[in-house]
């Protein structure tokens, strides 16, 4: 797959996934009663390791001349 293809395939499936988590409230539907079950202090673990793992990645896949 080409760089090209990714940002579009991203803007396409990311506002579907929004609206549909939207419909899915809308109609009783609520998705976040999971996240709320979750102890806080497991996002504060978890989330500089995936903001370092996120660098990482980019940094990787930076073009070098």
């Amino acid at each position: 797959m080409n760089r090209e293809a990714i940002p579009l395939l991203i803007g396409i499936i990311v506002p579907v996934i929004v609206v549909a988590l939207i419909v899915l409230y809308i109609n009783g539907f609520d998705i976040t009663i999971y996240l709320r079950k979750i102890n806080i202090i497991y996002y504060l673990l978890v989330l500089p390791f995936a903001l370092g793992l996120l660098v990482i990645i980019f940094w990787y896949r930076k073009p070098r001349d």
